[in-house]
């Protein structure tokens, strides 16, 4: 624990330092660190000193982007906060520490400062740093912990320094509650694991502080229905070893592959104030939705064909339509633009597009993985993403 305490306490010093002596003293620890311990840059499965010594030498790292690059709190913040990885335990325990010292250590700076700030958008950024710290902390991974959380860390509070949404601490605190109890509940109806439950309290959260809560309920309705429609012929996709994992239980990448497209035109939506990207969103989350209904229909059919060369192929495998899964996705797509249209979210017009857009992307979700997927080029999670963004995309070019 002494290394990360060392690492916070000079951060904590570097709030009255000039970023170039900050960025010496962190470069000094880390030389003295590494010559007394012999240690190495290791990556994957590095031993706790060699753990330390990454983590040392990437926040010398983040102490020189401070000096020309990002801002002096989001580099030291995201240095202070790698003590409370000492003290990690649950999710619940892992998101209230991780956000608390967040907001201490960003209060700590704007007033040793004596800079303006909004105690709003501080609590925002520490709340955003703590749930992408906490999700860091429930993945199983053979990757350093620390260095991920440092860039993690860092990564997030310098894209929310710049994409900062104008919400009182009500509004925060309300979005926060909404959707955290939301996602509490998936976790316990067993659609959603802790890695699921932090990434979608984040994109949630996110979501309704950029727009309003009719975009959450979009996005929700793609999450109630997509859940469902895993169950449908369970025991057929189980005996055929496709069935989802779990009994369909979503984790952070199934979270982020099938909502960061639709967050990043719904943050440009809350931006710009342009309806276009409102209805790019509505087109993003259609696809999303119209993709999983069609594959969970499709697993359990017979007649499968690949889309590419339209020869038969075993039910659940990558690039795969068939008869029920293609009108499926049909229905499907214009379900996600009807209830933003009825919700006031975007013009009949607009949920049109959206919808011939999203029927558009299922089918570029399914020629990826007939072939960048298949090569091992891209995962699910990735052709997921890239699909509803070009769905996205699509219709607001034709707009």
């Amino acid at each position: 624990m002494l290394p990360a305490l060392v690492l916070s306490v000079v951060a904590l010093i570097a709030i009255k330092l000039d970023p170039r002596l900050a960025f010496a003293i962190f470069a000094i620890v880390t030389l003295i660190y590494s010559d007394r311990r012999n240690l190495k840059l290791s990556i994957r499965n590095p031993s706790d000193e060699d753990s330390y010594f990454n983590a040392h030498l990437f926040a010398a790292f983040l102490s020189l982007l401070a000096c020309f690059a990002i801002p002096k709190d989001v580099a030291y913040a995201s240095i202070f906060l790698l003590f409370v990885h000492e003290l990690r335990r649950n999710a619940i325990w892992n998101i209230a520490a991780y956000t608390s010292a967040a907001l201490f250590y960003l209060l700590a700076f704007y007033l040793l400062t004596d800079s303006h700030f909004n105690t709003a958008q501080i609590f925002f950024i520490a709340l955003a740093g703590g749930l992408s710290a906490s999700l860091v902390e429930s993945v199983e991974t053979d990757a350093d912990k620390r260095l991920t959380l440092l860039i993690a860390l860092s990564t997030v509070f310098t894209i929310f320094k710049i994409y900062m949404p104008s919400a009182s601490l009500f509004d925060l605190s309300l979005a926060f509650l909404v959707s955290f109890l939301m996602s509490l509940l998936a976790l316990y109806a067993g659609v959603a694991d802790e890695s699921g439950l932090m990434s979608a309290t984040l994109v949630g959260t996110t979501l309704i502080l950029f727009t309003d809560f009719r975009f959450f309920a979009v996005l929700l309705l793609f999450y109630i229905l997509g859940s469902a429609i895993t169950k449908y012929r369970y025991e057929i996709k189980q005996s055929r070893g496709i069935a989802e994992q779990a009994g369909g239980a979503r984790g952070y990448a199934n979270v982020f592959g099938n909502s960061l497209a639709p967050l990043f035109f719904a943050i440009q939506y809350g931006v710009t104030d342009n309806v276009v990207f409102a209805s790019a969103f509505v087109a993003s989350v259609a696809a999303a939705l119209a993709d999983t209904v069609a594959s969970e229909v499709g697993k359990a059919e017979n007649n499968v064909y690949l889309i590419t060369n339209l020869k038969k192929v075993e039910p659940g495998v990558s690039g795969g339509i068939s008869f029920k899964g293609e009108l499926s996705a049909l229905i499907a797509s214009f379900l996600t633009p009807l209830l933003a249209f009825l919700m006031g979210v975007i013009s009949i017009h607009a949920a049109i597009i959206a919808a011939f857009s999203a029927f558009i992307g299922v089918h570029i979700d399914s020629i990826l993985g007939a072939t960048l997927e298949k090569k091992g080029y891209l995962t699910n999670s990735g052709v997921n993403f890239l699909a509803t963004l070009f769905a996205g995309a699509i219709c607001y070019v034709l707009l």
